[in-house]
């Protein structure tokens, strides 16, 4: 809301010897003004800085006297007439202030006009940075693992399986055995014809069953567990997910 104040108290006469509050002001009066109207000079501010402000302006509100500052921050309105005048101000960037003036003939009223700055509110900025690779693809695999569709082996329960073997832990899926053949044992779904291995997938890229499950326990940070083609989303659909797919990552990956 715009302040008002009498300028009752700031009306200087010049016949009493007042003085301008800059002498350029006093050049924008010479002469004597007529009896029956009055000269408003006036300068505006930065409250803050106490620098001039240029291009602001000046007007009696309901009238067309209005007045442009210069580059002292300066502006004069002639041939007031006696009377009561809301006196507004108004520059870019500052809060516009409104004054109460009463005026008498014969006057020259000098005021400094003190703005405050208008409080800048900036847009608000969300930074957004791209999460790293290895979080994005784990993001996916909590992702599927909330899908309910398939085994999933989280890092804490391999850690507290605490076996030697990635196959120790795999059969403890249900639908999931362990087939050992010359002392060799792998995985294998419980319902996959003989001979059907799953195919495995390390970190996102398709790896060989002798590989992938050497891979060490510790090392593990999530296991997915697709038993059948039904089951297995698309990104790891291939010509082997028909018997099953095992999907590891590591803590390493990149």
């Amino acid at each position: 809301m715009p302040a008002y104040a009498s300028l009752g108290a700031l009306l200087f006469v010049v016949g009493l010897g007042s003085s301008p509050l800059d002498p350029a002001l006093a050049q924008r009066d010479r002469g004597s003004p007529s009896p029956d109207s009055t000269n408003v000079l006036g300068q505006l501010i930065d409250r803050h800085t106490r620098q001039p402000i240029h291009g602001g302006e000046a007007l009696i509100v309901g009238t067309r006297v209005t007045a442009t500052t210069d580059s002292s921050g300066q502006f004069a309105l002639s041939k007031l007439r006696p009377g009561t005048y809301a006196l507004e101000v108004h520059a870019v960037g500052y809060t516009p202030v409104t004054w109460l003036l009463t005026v008498e003939g014969g006057q020259v009223v000098n005021h400094v006009f003190e703005m405050d700055p208008l409080a800048v509110e900036l847009p608000e900025v969300v930074v957004k940075g791209a999460l790293p690779l290895s979080a994005r693809r784990f993001a996916d695999f909590e992702r599927r693992r909330h899908s309910g569709m398939g085994a999933f082996l989280t890092q804490d329960r391999i850690e507290h399986a605490n076996t030697a073997s990635l196959v120790d832990v795999l059969v403890t899926v249900r639908g999931v055995q362990q087939v050992c053949i010359s002392n060799e044992c792998v995985a294998k779904m419980v319902r996959s014809p003989p001979g059907c291995y799953p195919q495995y997938y390390l970190d996102g890229r398709e790896s060989s069953a002798y590989f992938a499950r050497l891979t060490p326990p510790q090392d593990v940070k999530g296991v997915e567990i697709y038993r059948g083609s039904s089951e297995t989303p698309g990104e790891f659909q291939g010509s082997n997910s028909g018997c099953g797919v095992i999907a590891i990552w590591t803590k390493s990956s990149p």
